[in-house]
């Protein structure tokens, strides 16, 4: 069985549906955002009670914040990167780092807590969802935050999180084009990741903002764009 990935388009984000032999909805967008998730999974007629693990790609506002709610509601563990744990306990995505004039200004928008929920599994490099019946597996692909992710699966399709971002405002002009997010607290540490998860065989990228970004383009990229 393929694992098909459903995406679901939040306010200021994407969180997507990994559907094998049950569910992992990866990443639960912004504080109140709990019912437009739960609508996603229904409109792709996925029960919410076959959701079996809320996985995060990092511990941000945007993609954490409705986590504490939804596992209230669907009473299924939380898991996220052992470096980006402490975000996700404390409720607070921690220092935004600029990569631009432009980021600077738009960090004054952000709220960086969130309702602070308990993380039930650590994940780390290597993680298989096999158990799922999803044919994937966890790379850590730091640089953004310490405890990114990415998850990539046996035929190349991978969900990155925040490593790129598609397009301008927030991927709403230009999706599938390639660029740096607006934050990242290692920019060094990021290329890095984003060469790593094409190096392992990654060709389509789905991500957190804008995409999905087909490889080619994304490796051009690590190497060309500037912040």
């Amino acid at each position: 069985m393929i694992p098909a990935i459903f995406p679901i388009r939040l306010r200021i984000s994407m969180a997507y549906v990994i559907l094998g032999e049950r569910a992992v909805l990866v990443d639960t967008g912004s504080e109140g955002e709990e019912e437009r998730v739960l609508r996603g999974l229904r409109r792709y007629n996925v029960e919410p009670g076959r959701v079996a693990l809320l996985l995060h790609t990092h511990g941000h506002t945007d993609h954490a914040g409705s986590t504490r709610a939804l596992k209230d509601r669907l009473r299924v563990p939380a898991a996220v990167h052992a470096a980006d744990a402490p975000k996700l306990r404390a409720g607070d995505s921690g220092a935004l780092i600029p990569l631009r004039f432009s980021s600077r200004l738009i960090s004054l928008l952000i709220n960086p807590r969130f309702p602070a929920a308990e993380p039930d599994l650590l994940v780390e490099e290597g993680y298989s969802l096999g158990e799922f019946g999803i044919a994937a597996a966890v790379v850590h692909t730091p640089g953004h935050t310490p405890g990114s992710i990415s998850i990539l699966f046996d035929d190349g399709r991978a969900i990155a999180g925040d490593l790129m971002m598609g397009g301008s405002l927030g991927g709403a002009y230009h999706p599938d084009r390639p660029g740096y997010h607006y934050f990242a607290e290692d920019l060094t540490e990021l290329r890095r990741s984003i060469r790593k998860l094409l190096d392992r065989g990654a060709k389509t990228i789905y991500l957190g903002h804008g995409g999905p970004l087909e490889a080619g383009r994304a490796s051009a990229a690590s190497c060309r764009v500037t912040p």
